[in-house]
């Protein structure tokens, strides 16, 4: 008899200790004896990632046991903040997953590093899928993700998050079984007898006309058509941000953030755009954004509400819905970055149920990273900002 996905979450507080030792419990009641094949946690900087992959990989044996630090999690039940949550899915897979370190010096050897000795593939499971999380701090994502991609192949989807750690921009971790690392990679890939769904959205849609970045370097953009940086984008947004009830000429400093991330950058990738969030700006009017953006790179500003980034997750939820072969969802996966938290702020909560509503009222959990990563039937745009990554698993 074919077996069916079965999907269970669970979220804790409390020490590392606590929080893993429920985290167990809850899960193995509501799987009921089923093993899993693997088992995804997010944690909190209130609860050290090894402290947690450790007892859950013990528990787990039979499982590949994955993770990531988090800037925010969440399960179908809601967000938490300082707190684990973990998911764990049962069913027809064979799951294979491998650590790489490196990723600062070189890219390339730690995914392959990650890749050795994983399957290409597994007879009777046609479908691959596969997960990439990255340590953040390491700088490297965007590079990580695309040889990544390269390596497995443009028929295999694969999506994935970049490690938080509350804001504190010091320090992200990545796990695979009982180790936890940083400046490390982690990739598993998911044999499935039905194809897994994938959807992407992020919200914003572009309000300027293509500006060339002409001074740059890293994650500074110092000069947009050879002017400020933060010049161009007050002129660019003036408009659109007083209908919003901004005036961008009397920002206050503290204000200046959640301005930018209503008016994010969008680099074109095929007929959409990938987001670049810009964060802050300098004194002499240079912007700094969450990831690289190449001198030369042509962008459009783009612009977005609180409303847009509802139902953008409803729509990333939707797609990857639609991509399950007519078989109802039994769960997901989410990888959703904190820039959206940021945007939404006490409205995060109805971005994750319209993601919950949309798949069917089914369990779903995530963390809040610091740069999503999505690659679907050759699609190299590859790695995100303030966008909702939707994993869906068929019942």
């Amino acid at each position: 008899m074919e077996m069916h996905t079965h999907v269970v979450t669970a979220s804790a507080t409390g020490t590392a200790a606590e929080a893993a030792a429920k985290l167990v419990a809850d899960l193995k009641r509501d799987l009921a004896g089923e093993v899993p094949a693997l088992v995804m946690v997010f944690a909190s900087t209130q609860q050290p990632l090894g402290e947690v992959a450790a007892p859950l990989a013990a528990a787990f044996a039979g499982a590949q046991v994955i993770g990531a630090s988090t800037a925010g999690e969440f399960t179908e039940r809601g967000e938490t903040k300082g707190a684990v949550c973990a998911v764990a899915i049962a069913g027809a897979y064979k799951v294979y997953s491998g650590i790489g370190s490196g990723v600062q010096a070189q890219p390339e050897r730690a995914v392959a590093q990650a890749l050795e000795g994983l399957p290409r593939a597994v007879a009777g499971y046609p479908y691959r899928t596969g997960i990439l999380l990255v340590d953040t701090m390491a700088g490297n994502c965007e590079e990580v993700a695309l040889i990544a991609a390269g390596e497995l192949g443009a028929d295999e989807p694969l999506v994935g998050g970049a490690a938080g750690d509350d804001l504190k921009m010091v320090s992200t971790f990545v796990s695979c079984g009982a180790r936890a690392a940083n400046d490390a990679v982690v990739l598993a890939q998911i044999f499935s007898k039905a194809p897994l769904g994938v959807g992407v959205r992020h919200g914003h849609r572009p309000l300027s006309a293509p500006l060339r970045v002409t001074k740059a370097h890293g994650n500074l953009v110092e000069q947009i058509e050879g002017r400020p940086a933060w010049d161009v984008w007050r002129e660019a947004t003036r408009d659109a941000a007083k209908l919003q009830g901004i005036d961008v000429d009397a920002l206050a400093a503290a204000d200046e953030t959640t301005f930018l991330l209503r008016f994010e950058a969008g680099l074109a990738a095929g007929a959409e755009y990938k987001i670049r969030a810009p964060l802050s700006r300098t004194v002499e009017g240079a912007i700094s954004f969450a990831c690289g953006v190449p001198e030369g790179a042509v962008i459009r500003i783009t612009e977005s509400t609180p409303k847009d980034q509802i139902e953008s997750a409803r729509e990333a939820a939707r797609r990857a819905n639609a991509k399950l072969g007519g078989r109802p969802a039994a769960g997901a996966i989410v990888f959703d970055c904190i820039c959206r938290n940021l945007i939404l702020k006490a409205e995060f909560g109805s971005a994750v149920r319209a993601m919950v509503e949309e798949l069917g009222n089914v369990p779903l959990a995530g963390f809040e990273t610091y740069g999503e990563i999505a690659l679907d039937a050759g699609d190299m745009s590859g790695f995100h900002n303030t966008t909702s990554v939707v994993l869906a698993f068929p019942r």
